[in-house]
This record gives C-alpha cells, structure tokens and sequence, in this order.
C-alpha cells in the first residue's frame, strides 16, 4: 500500500521586526505573467472542489503535483499512459523533470528573509525494500525529494518519524496527520509538506480594522473583522468574468495573492465556471497598477481534501487498482513491490490572513486617511470570493481557494484511514432551518430539558450489556405524572426535567415540541406516538386531569377492570401492539396487574426509517465483533462506501458519524470509541457532553463504514434508573398523585419500559412502550438492569434535536428466534445478531416496510 500525504499552511502575517526595514530597499513593484503562467490542472481540481458541500476551500496544486511527478517517474505500462493521457505528462521525462526542477529552483526562499517558504518532499519507502538507484538520484537531483528507510512493522515509531518531518516543515501548524493505525500495510509514503508567510507590501493598518457585515448568501448576512487600506495596486475589472481582481503583493517581489471579486453577491459559482486557464491569464495581461481603496475580511480555516475520487475522475485509475505498475520506484520482495498501489492522496492545508503585513506600518500607524485623495476604484470583499498565491517568476500557483464565509474555521481533523468512496454523493450536514424559539431564555430550558437524556444513558455505563431505551417515550410518561403531581412528587419530576423555574404553561409550550417531533411523519419515515390511561373502574380520573391528557398529550381515558387480570393484560397489550405496529406484541403481564390496581398510564411510540443511502445487502459479510467478555463473535457486518457527517470528537475520544434516513428529518448518530476498551468512560462522560456540540462538530467526509446488522428487544422496570435522578417520592409512601385521581393514597409501583430495533441495510424499525402502574401504597419494588456496550447510538429529531430513541450495543447473541411474550422478568433483553441470526423478515422480500 502507497499513501500520499500532502500538507500545506499558508500564514498570511508578519515575520520579525528586524526584517521589516529592507522595505526601503525594495525594488519597485512591477508585474506582468509569465509566459508559461500556471496550467489547466489547477484550474481543474479547484473546479472539483468548489461545490455546495464545500463552503471555503484552499488546496495546493503545485503539492499534488510534485508528488503526482515522482509516482509517474516510476510508473510503466497503463498506469505510466493514463498520467500522459489524462494529465497531458509529456512522454519525453526528461524535459518534464527539468521543468520542475526549474519551479522548485524558483520556490527557494530569497536570501534576505523577507518571507518564509518551507517546501519539502520526502519518500519513506519500507526497509525491506531498496529504492531504485536510478529513481532515487532523479528524486534527489529533480524533485528534492529524499528517501527514507522506515520500519512500518512498529506503526508507533513510524508515526512518529513521519509526524515529526511534517511538524519541522509547517512550523507546527501541523503536529499529528497520521497515526499507527493509518499504517496498517503501508509500504511506502510520500509525504509532501508547503509552508508560507508572508509580510504585506502594503500594510493594512490596525487602526482601520472594524466590523462589518459579509453577505454568505443575498439573504443572509455575518458580521466579520474587515482590514481596509489604500495603496496602488494591480487592479483589473474583467467584463469576462463580471468580477474584480485584485493583486496583493508581498515583500520580497517573488509572490503575491490574487483575488477575484464577482460583481454579484450570489455570483461566486458562476465565476468558477467561467474561470480558466486561458480566460485568466488574460485578463492578468490586462491589469493596471491604479489607486485601490481595498476593503478585505480577516479570516483563518483548515481544509482537508482526499483526492482519490478526483483523480479517478479525471482518468487516474489504475494507480488505485491492484494492476497498479510502479517498476522503476524500488526493488525488494516480489510480494511487496506487487502491493505497491496508491490507496489514499490525502492533502491538508491551512490559512491566516490578518493585517500584520508591515512592521513599518505598525511602527508609524497613522494613515487613517489615504494618499491618493479621490480613488476611483474601490475594492469591497464583502460577499464570497476566489483567491489564488502565485510564484511570479514561473507563475507556479502554490494555492487556490475561496471563501464563502470568513466566519467557517472549517477545522476538519485527520481521521483514520477508513478507505475510498467509490461513487460517493456528499451529503449536506442539514437541510433543515434551525428551530427559532421565542426567545433565548426557552431556546436555553429547552437544551436543559434535553440534559436528561444523556444523564439517563449515564446509569447503564457501568454494567455490561445491551440496552436500548427512549428518552423521548420517558419523558412524556414523566410528563404525564407529573400532569398529576403535586408537592414534592412534582418537584423532583421538574427538577430531573430542569423545568424546575418555569411555569406550567412554558412546561407545556416545551413538551408541544417534543410531542410534534413524535408525530412528524413523512413518506419515507414514520413516527407515531400514543398516550393512553388506563383506569380501575372502581376509581374516575379527575376531570381537570382528563382536559389535559386530552389536550396538551391526544391521549385517552379508558376503564378497566382490573380484578378480572387476564383480559385487562390483553385489553393493554393490544393497545401496544396496535399503536407500534406489531413490534412490540406485550409489554404487561400477570405479574405486572393486580386487583388492586388503580391506573395504568402507558405511552407508545413506533419508528420507521429508510436510510437515504442504503447499504447493499450483497456487501454484508460476516466478520469478528470483538466482545468486551466472548471475544471475537462473528457477526453479519454492512458496509458502505459514501460521503457522511463524521468529526473525530477529541473531548470524548469517539468516532462520531451520522447516517440520515431520507427526507432529511432524522438521523442516527454513532459514537465509536477510538479505544473499544474504553466504551464505559464514552457513556459517563457523555454526560458532560451536550449532543448539539457533537452533532454541530460533525463535516462531510468521505468514509467507508462497517455496522453490525441487529435486532435488541429490551424491557426494564426504569424505577432504579430514575431513583439516582433524584426522582424518588413517587415511588414510596410519600407520594403525591392527588391530581389525577383526587387520593393521596397512591403510587407508582413500576415504570415498565419496552423497547425494540431493527436495524437492517435498508433502515431501521424502532418502537418504545412505557407504562407505569399506579398501586396503593405498599412498599417498594425497585429491580435491576445491567448495560454497556462497544458503540452508542441515537436517533433523533434533526431540527429539535430531540432524542427518539439511544442505546447501547456491547455484543450480538446468538439467539435466532424472537421471544413469543414479554420476559417474566422485566429486567430482560434480547439481541439478535451473530451466526445463527435469521430475522423475522426476509427483507429481500418485505423490503416494502421501508417504502
């Protein structure tokens, strides 16, 4: 395996103050492009990377291409001809090599330090094998690429080489790109580092920077940091491109950054249509140094870019294939020089703009005014733009981007190696407007109102097992106790709920969301919730307390009697299974009714989801899911190769990814820890985690992904569950229910709550039941659940946010068949997974649930 490393970072800032005063020794400043300015490629893969998925971008042609030059000296047979085909490489090499040698000539830093350019290539080729001599003096003499032994059967150590040599280059902008696991057969890495700073010519002065508003779109404005100066520079109004460009130059006479302006606000995709080679070196003939009013964001991102897809797209494909040929890059072990394939050209780079280009400036700081009087010509970047670092003297283009939104740091992290996307379509991370409430002091109870989730997953981190509950079916069986609550009983349900310092109303306003997300059904998806009260035909429920299921919860009030057990236990459960679909067939049984029981209150909710992209069921092969306590379980495992919401969260030292279900409105998330041993850390401290920053951290990314295919029925009793949350007193001889039956002499015996998935490679099917049972007062019956697993999992509302269901999968079973009834235990799960695993449905067949 090949894997190519490509860094860049740009610092757009000062150097050193002792540097600063050559400036009055500068030559005047003159330009005009060269003969043999920039090429199509770079056009090209800007072009590639300027689509909607993608807000500010910044990439280096010139690092792509020197690491594209060394694999094609060594390259022969087809491969060798598609560089020549698709990338116009000359046949004649020679020429070709002389030719960078020439632009790399060129990139050297000037002796007077007026800027900083660090370009550095190096080869760290497997010690097992030996370079071709041939390939390793041009390397050297050509492309100032060395090549260095390294021992990939200690990851840790090559890791560490390899990080250290790219640290030295960047100056520390960037400390760890790859780690051991991203050298899992490797054999040899190209790792190409670029690193400029620069000092403005002409500075823009402090004093002038202030705040403004930058159109992201023609409707919607941010307020950014603007630097405005006045000077004479380079300046062209280009009717070809309906835009302005500007040319900005740094000390030192060799570089300089190029910015294009569209005219129109939403004009920046239409400018990168039009923009090519010829058309833009044209228009560079046509500029004029003219007095500029530049007005100019501040701004500072990362990019990230994986350049497999591209270069397949562009013709490059069998460097990516195992008829790959690279016979002139090394000699050694046939088996090894057979895998010399590419499987990644990864490439990240970086950019700071700021003011500090001139210490002179600084030093005087006076200019508020400008120079030159009355300027004709203003340059005013406050709507999206195309900008490109240009080598004057071979007009060698180190880097092209554009900016959307100066505000986007777009810090994307290096992510494991997970494998190419083959045909991936990028996903956008919302489709959805962000929820507007009211006002911020709801918008902050309702992110405390969600801080119960995550507090309740917190009670299962210490006990081995599969778990899998809804957080939203809870709350509302919670809400509708506490509907009925008063004294102390109400204050502990408002407290865990953190709706403590509001009023009812404001409660209510709060759960109406909650209660539109559980019935916020499309085509494609589907969710359903029901509320219902079952009452002992021996007691009525207060009218008051009626109004208010009926109209705040559309549940409904029906009698039983309870003395007769066995058909008030199929009356219940044949409400549950109506209101789930079949999914959940019992949720009560004997042991859970008695004669004396006063009221059941029961909440159920159904979910279906078609993935928006689904797996392929011809994909999903059996492999090792390592146990925490069976070791390795072979396990029916999906995979996918697409473009999906990923973020390597540092805080919780997890994988986060997301997979949507079509329309958009849903979505599961999954948390990976980076370490399998650690899952019982990744549940308690998520806790301290708010799952809006988890799910806002998350950028588009290309991944391959593996799931495990399974079924968890899981029934609990959650009263020990919620007795750590502080909720309590409705479950002992205390409690106070005195508002939804008129007597004080009743309590919450049990909260059953049942739950099943089904997550397969065209969705998922989920369903939750909850039902608390209301007795005289007679004691406590707390019982006991354990769970943990190796990945948690959501599935949640997009917009709200609200948390549908959450769970915790540790292992498969290998448990084929389906309990028939509900487990006389409640503390009871089932998984089905593993090697044995025969869902219920054939979903080649049924595959119409998703529909």
């Amino acid at each position: 395996m090949l894997l190519c490393l490509l860094i860049g970072a740009l610092c757009l800032s000062r150097i050193s103050a002792t540097n600063s005063s050559s400036s009055s020794k500068e030559e005047p400043d003159a330009y005009f492009p060269p003969m043999e300015w920039s090429d199509t490629f770079d056009w090209k893969l800007l072009k590639a990377y300027s689509t909607p998925n993608y807000r500010n971008v910044l990439v280096s042609p010139i690092g792509l291409k020197l690491v594209l030059a060394l694999l094609y000296e060594g390259s022969g047979g087809l491969t060798e001809r598609e560089f020549q085909n698709n990338l116009q490489f000359p046949l004649d090499k020679q020429h070709f090599r002389e030719n960078f040698q020439n632009i790399l000539q060129a990139l050297q830093p000037s002796e007077r330090k007026e800027y900083i350019l660090n370009l550095g290539t190096r080869i760290f080729l497997d010690s097992r094998l030996t370079a071709q001599q041939n390939f390793a003096a041009k390397a050297l003499h050509n492309y100032r690429t060395d090549i260095e032994k390294t021992n990939y059967s200690e990851p840790h150590e090559a890791s560490q080489t390899i990080n250290s040599w790219i640290d030295k280059l960047t100056n520390g902008k960037v400390s760890h790109l790859i780690s051991p696991g991203d050298l899992q057969d490797a054999i040899m890495i190209i790792a190409n580092a670029i690193y400029f700073k620069g000092t403005w010519r002409h500075q823009f002065p402090k004093n002038n920077t202030a705040l403004g508003g930058f159109y992201v779109s023609p409707s919607e404005i941010v307020t950014v940091p603007y630097m405005t100066t006045t000077d004479a520079f380079y300046y062209f109004e280009s009717n070809a491109l309906d835009a302005k460009i500007l040319r900005l130059p740094y000390k030192g006479q060799n570089y300089a950054l190029f910015i294009v302006l569209p005219n129109s606000k939403a004009g920046l995709s239409e400018l990168i249509k039009k923009v090519n080679l010829h058309v833009l070196k044209k228009e560079l003939y046509l500029m004029d140094k003219v007095p500029v009013e530049v007005r100019l964001p501040k701004f500072k991102f990362n990019f990230q870019a994986r350049f497999t897809k591209t270069l397949q797209d562009f013709g490059l494909r069998q460097m990516f294939q195992n008829t790959a040929s690279f016979p002139g890059i090394a000699r050694g072990i046939p088996n090894l020089l057979r895998m010399l394939v590419v499987s990644d050209i990864i490439q990240k780079a970086g950019i700071e703009l700021d003011e500090e280009g001139s210490v002179v400036y600084a030093a005087t700081e006076v200019q508020v005014g400008n120079k030159f009087g009355v300027v004709d010509y203003v340059f005013n970047a406050t709507h999206p733009f195309l900008f490109f670092l240009e080598e004057q003297t071979k007009g060698t283009i180190l880097f092209v981007g554009k900016v959307e939104n100066p505000l986007e740091t777009n810090a994307v992290p290096i992510p494991p190696r997970f494998g190419e996307s083959q045909g991936a379509q990028p996903y956008p991370l919302s489709n959805t407007p962000n929820l507007q409430p009211a006002n911020p002091e709801r918008d902050a109870v309702i992110r405390r109102f969600n801080y119960f989730d995550l507090e309740l997953l917190k009670e299962f981190s210490e006990s081995p097992g599969n778990v899998f509950i809804s957080p939203a079916s809870i709350k509302t069986t919670l809400a509708l106790i506490l509907e009925g609550a008063k004294g102390i009983s109400a204050e502990e349900i408002e407290n865990a709920l953190r709706v403590d310092d509001i009023n009812d109303k404001e409660i209510r306003e709060i759960l109406a969301r909650l209660l539109f997300d559980l019935n916020d059904s499309t085509s494609n998806t589907v969710l359903e919730a029901a509320n219902s009260i079952f009452v002992s035909d021996k007691f009525s429920v207060l009218r008051e307390y009626e109004k208010k299921v009926v109209r705040y919860y559309k549940g409904a009030i029906k009698s039983l009697d309870f003395s007769n057990v066995n058909p008030a236990v199929k009356t219940i459960n044949a409400w549950v299974a109506n209101a789930t679909h079949g999914l959940i067939q019992q949720v009560v049984g004997n042991q859970n009714i008695f004669a004396d029981t006063t009221l059941v209150l029961a909440n159920a909710l159904y979910f279906k989801g078609k993935w928006k992209t689904e797996f392929d069921p011809a994909k999903t092969k059996e492999k090792c899911f390592h146990s925490l306590t069976r070791g390795c379980i072979n396990t029916p495992m999906m995979q996918i190769s697409d473009m999906f919401n990923y973020n390597l969260n540092i805080d919780l030292n997890a994988h986060a990814v997301e997979l949507p279900y079509q329309d958009d409105k849903y979505a599961m998330l999954i948390l990976l820890p980076t370490n399998g041993n650690n899952v019982r850390t990744l549940t308690r401290d998520m806790q301290h985690a708010q799952l809006n920053s988890i799910i806002d951290g998350l950028k588009p990314m290309d991944l391959h992904l593996e799931i495990p295919k399974f079924e968890i029925e899981y029934q609990i009793d959650l009263v020990q569950f919620l007795r750590p949350l502080k909720i309590q007193e409705i479950f002992g001889a205390k409690a106070n229910l005195s508002g939804i039956i008129g007597r004080e002499n009743v309590r919450i015996n049990n909260v059953i709550h049942k739950t099943r998935v089904e997550v397969n490679e065209y969705g998922t099917r989920a369903a939750a039941v909850n039902t608390a049972v209301v007795i005289p007062l007679m004691g406590s019956s707390a019982q006991r659940i354990i769970a943990d697993q190796p990945f948690i999992f959501f599935i949640y509302h997009r917009e709200s946010r609200n948390i549908i269901f959450e769970g915790l999968f540790v292992e498969p079973t290998l448990s084929s068949t389906p309990p028939k009834t509900a487990a006389t235990n409640p503390n009871q799960y089932t998984v089905r997974s593993g090697p044995n695993y025969h869902p219920r449905y054939d979903y080649s067949r049924t595959n119409n649930r998703y529909q």
